[in-house]
């Protein structure tokens, strides 16, 4: 390498010029070495391949006739996480849905056909290293559901006839078919739509391994038509951050939906 002298920097407008050229090219390098650290650093925690997420979704729903009680979701999402340059880019697709605490006087069942109309979503995750470790933060996005967007909605539809609502889930129904069963009662059928908003914030406590906690900045959900008719009512649902938690693992790469169901995870 040439070796420039420093003196000659305020004599010569060309010897300036090199030498600032020389300090360009040594910052260019020395950014390119910093990001191929830092990206082996978080493919030693966080190695790209597929893994197995498992959401469980607490809140607090308040039905019409009958009351208010505690509840949670779990759902069980087959995940790709690779790497796009120097960034982390993470893919899940929704396997199973189901309710595992409900209303003793109300069960809600998520049928496969509503299950299999989730989103495939993709985004970007932010790792980042503090005193304690690795911390894992990623925005899932907002996903609707019974509904188009029209790009510029401030509420959910209303009417069951709405333009934006269409057959999502393919079942020869309106909006999504979520089905329920009340003692004493034939088993029922609401359509509804709705809007989510979920952020996985967690720590890598393992390499391959994430467990943290579910921030859901919006929730939404409106019963747009129901069988029997004395079901066409909305519930008021409102997410319980505190109850609500993830765990990310690593699994096997080509494993698919039906090979995650069943895999145990920590509780």
């Amino acid at each position: 390498m040439q070796k420039l002298d420093f003196g000659q920097f305020n004599e010569q407008p060309r010897n300036r010029a090199r030498l600032l050229a020389y300090w360009i090219s040594a910052l260019v390098i020395g950014c390119g070495l910093f990001a191929k650290v830092s990206s082996a650093q978080e493919d030693q925690w966080l190695p790209p391949g597929a893994y197995r997420l498992e959401m469980i979704m607490a809140s607090t729903t308040r039905v019409p006739f009958f009351g208010t009680s505690k509840s949670a979701s779990k759902s069980i999402s087959l995940v790709e996480i690779k790497r796009d340059g120097t960034a982390l880019i993470q893919t899940h697709k929704a396997c199973d849905f189901r309710v595992l605490e409900d209303s003793k006087f109300i069960k809600m069942i998520f049928p496969e056909k509503f299950v299999a109309a989730l989103a495939k979503h993709s985004y970007p995750l932010q790792i980042d290293k503090d005193a304690q470790g690795w911390r894992y933060r990623a925005d899932l996005g907002v996903e609707r559901i019974g509904y188009k967007s029209n790009g510029n909605e401030t509420a959910l539809p209303i009417k069951i006839d709405d333009p934006a609502v269409y057959d999502w889930d393919g079942d020869g129904q309106p909006a999504a078919t979520l089905k329920i069963s009340i003692p004493l009662l034939p088993d029922g059928e609401l359509y509804v739509v709705q809007r989510g908003h979920s952020i996985l914030n967690g720590r890598i406590i393992q390499p391959g391994i994430i467990e943290g906690a579910i921030e859901t900045p919006l929730f939404e959900q409106r019963v747009l038509g129901a069988w029997p008719g004395f079901l066409n009512q909305s519930a008021e649902i409102e997410p319980d951050p505190k109850e609500s938690r993830f765990i990310l693992t690593q699994i096997a790469n080509g494993s698919t939906c039906e090979s995650i169901r069943g895999l145990a995870t920590k509780s």
